[in-house]
């Protein structure tokens, strides 16, 4: 193909000698390709351009489905803790009246091991107990729901206990330390990490907006943050761990439920 050409011959209305024009066949295909390539693009382009604009009315028609699910997920999961809190009244209530274990496990739906795997999910205290200048945690970081508890059991594991909370509320620090972490987390959202001394560090996870900046030294009870659903979360809680050299451990040790 290299050594192939293509004549051109233009023959003139006056008696003028014909002109030949000698072209080789691959800059003739490259000029065909090139031709065919400028009369194709102004439709690739409205096809591309149609698509892309579909493509965006879908992302917004998802982005609202996906609030609005978000919005029935929360409520149905405020109702499911609402009706363990209930559950939970009616069984100590049915233990003051001195009822047996078989009345007690049909409050909670089954048998009397879900009804004492029930008694953790239940509201926390903020209270504290120890000065605000205490590096040792204490009490909770927001009032809310605690739907999650610890647990290092394998394929089970919790670092952590999940607070259920509306976005928007108020975070507070549960001990006296050093913001050393305040940013994006792939997996915890607008994380806060707070170092009370070389071996306990606190962290708040799943925030909306952080309050603090690393450097910054708070103390217990100062707000950090505000709640959210940043992350990997599914509706809007906080995430409370505490880590004791590095590990964690069960924050439930170190506060009080509310009764």
């Amino acid at each position: 193909m290299a050594g192939r050409y293509l004549t051109f011959l233009v023959v003139p209305d006056n008696d003028a000698e014909p002109r030949r024009f000698r072209l080789p066949v691959w800059l003739f295909r490259t000029l065909y390709i090139f031709i065919a390539a400028v009369l194709l693009a102004p439709f690739v382009y409205a096809l591309l351009y149609f698509h892309i604009i579909s493509l965006a009315a879908r992302a917004g028609q998802l982005a609202e489905e996906n609030e609005s699910l978000r919005r029935y997920q929360y409520k149905v999961q405020v109702l499911e803790q609402s009706l363990l809190e209930t559950r939970r009244l009616a069984a100590q209530m049915a233990m003051m009246a001195g009822l047996d274990s078989a009345l007690m496990a049909d409050l909670y739906g089954g048998d009397e091991r879900s009804a004492e795997s029930s008694a953790d999910i239940r509201p926390g205290s903020l209270s504290r107990t120890l000065p605000p200048t205490s590096p040792i945690p204490d009490g909770l970081p927001a009032t809310g729901f605690i739907t999650r508890g610890f647990s290092d059991l394998p394929g089970k594991r919790h670092d952590g206990v999940d607070i259920a909370i509306p976005e928007g509320a108020p975070v507070f620090s549960t001990a006296f330390g050093e913001i050393v972490y305040a940013g994006y987390d792939s997996a915890y959202g607008n994380m806060v990490i707070i170092r009370s001394s070389d071996s306990i560090e606190t962290v708040f996870g799943h925030n909306s907006r952080l309050l603090v900046q690393i450097g910054d030294t708070v103390f217990a009870s100062q707000r950090i943050a505000m709640s959210g659903n940043t992350g990997q979360s599914s509706a809007p809680h906080l995430h409370y761990e505490i880590r004791l050299n590095g590990k964690a451990i069960n924050p439930m040790k170190y506060f009080v439920y509310e009764d």
